[in-house]
């Protein structure tokens, strides 16, 4: 592997992106390049902190809580009931 192919995998392995057979030749190529691949794969890091930072808040749909709330009453009523804790009892039972 050169190093513009290591370049484009580094992209992928900061974000966990690489695919199964790309982690172990990623990995050895990391070895051979050394420093020079730690800089790179440091300098991408601080990239995609840097983006995720950069991006405003999205409201939720307004339908979200509805269809969440539905979901819930369901399995309460499908007679799953509460969550139950390893001595059988319910959240908030005591």
């Amino acid at each position: 592997m050169n190093f513009e192919e290591f370049e484009n995998l580094a992209r992928l392995y900061v974000v966990g992106a690489l695919e199964d057979g790309e982690e172990e030749a990623f990995q050895e190529a990391r070895q051979e390049f050394g420093a020079r691949a730690e800089n790179l794969i440091a300098e991408f890091r601080q990239l995609n902190s840097v983006f995720a930072l950069s991006l405003r808040p999205h409201a939720p749909h307004p339908d979200t809580k509805r269809k969440l709330l539905q979901a819930i009453r369901q399995t309460m009523h499908a007679g799953r009931g509460p969550a139950r804790n390893s001595e059988g009892r319910s959240a908030g039972e005591r």
